[in-house]
């Protein structure tokens, strides 16, 4: 079957590599030229871990072991402590670069924005244009175009974005190697009531990707330029502990990324005729869950095996496999979005006797 993959992050990818294993004449095309832009590294859980194997993608040479999960309050005290389970960190462009270097080659076009489907008279996508005048013909479409998904909102429908409520910046510091404090641990402080949060998670063996989680209506110097709003950060952060003072004043300001995080309900279904969403263009999942990367790879491999189960040449059989792929993800999706959401609420009206999360499935 011809399948075209719009997007070419990580989601794209994953989709791009499972499906060409299946045997499928696969193509992705990717608006950006260069290096995905955003997040600079994610946390890989064991089940992801799993899928990776099963893709034949080895990061091993490029992760970071995580063992424990560590808490800390305002004065650099331990409130919760945990041990991790096959769980690492890793830098978005290592991830990204694995993916893509295990697709065939001429798999991948860079650099052409989606413009429109052209359909026939029943609603079935026939082909995709693009911007340069690029035409791709395709059996089936994977729409994999992020959470402010064009494909969705023009040809899908559904429930609208939440409203932004937090914000994240999100930066990496590299070094020769990172401290000892952090080897192979998660790191998180928090300050009840105070709409703010900070985390450290090691990338790699050199680099240590960071976020300050806020509550823009108390913190709106997230907005500032990207100086001020770094001069701000390291002042505000003159009493907490000294590994998050002292990694984040080695970032490079100008490559702070500032996510608004949002939200929608799980729809019933993922697809239209042919069009199938996937990753955040489907289910956007709110950072707190640390688990957005995983769930989008996790839809790689459910995709594929479902496709392996159905006669693909007949349409009501490729519907009714669309169908399945959003019957067996419901469940595991809604369970994370309802985590996402009791950690933002508990971040947002903070309390020393909430009840504390591990943000980290399986």
């Amino acid at each position: 079957m011809r399948i075209a993959v719009i997007g070419g992050s990580t989601a794209g990818l994953a989709t791009a590599l499972r499906l060409q294993q299946s045997g499928h004449d696969v193509s992705v095309w990717e608006r950006r030229s260069g290096a995905p832009s955003g997040g600079f590294g994610l946390l890989l859980t064991p089940s992801v871990h799993h899928i990776l194997e099963r893709l034949g993608v080895d990061l091993s040479a490029r992760i970071h072991p995580i063992e424990q999960y560590e808490m800390l309050d305002e004065n650099g005290s331990s409130v919760m402590s945990r041990p991790l389970r096959q769980t690492s960190g890793v830098r978005r462009t290592d991830l990204v670069e694995g993916l893509g270097s295990s697709l065939a080659p001429g798999t991948v076009h860079c650099g052409t924005t989606f413009v429109g489907f052209e359909r026939d008279e029943r609603g079935i996508a026939r082909a995709a244009h693009f911007s340069d005048g690029t035409s791709i013909e395709a059996d089936l479409f994977v729409a994999a175009d992020g959470v402010r998904s064009r494909i969705r909102r023009n040809y899908i429908g559904g429930a609208a974005l939440s409203p932004v409520r937090t914000v994240e910046l999100v930066g990496i510091c590299h070094g020769d190697q990172i401290p000892e404090t952090l080897r192979g641990r998660f790191l998180k402080a928090v300050r009840p009531g105070q709409g703010m949060a900070i985390g450290l998670v090691p990338a790699s063996d050199n680099s240590i990707v960071w976020y300050v989680q806020l509550d823009p209506r108390r913190w709106p110097q997230a907005f500032l330029t990207p100086e001020k709003r770094h001069r701000w950060l390291i002042d505000e952060l003159g009493d907490w502990t000294p590994a998050i003072q002292d990694v984040i004043a080695r970032s490079d300001a100008r490559q702070v990324h500032l996510w608004r995080t949002t939200d929608r309900e799980i729809p019933d279904t993922f697809h239209r005729k042919n069009i199938l969403l996937i990753g955040d263009a489907a289910h956007p999942l709110l950072t707190f869950t640390s688990q957005g990367t995983g769930s989008a790879i996790e839809d790689a491999l459910a995709i594929g095996d479902i496709l392996d189960d159905h006669d693909l040449a007949d349409e009501a059989q490729l519907d009714h496999a669309l169908g399945g792929f959003a019957r067996l993800r419901r469940p595991v999706l809604q369970e994370r979005l309802q985590m996402g959401r009791r950690l933002q609420h508990q971040f947002l009206h903070a309390s020393r006797r909430c009840r504390h999360e591990v943000p980290i499935g399986s």
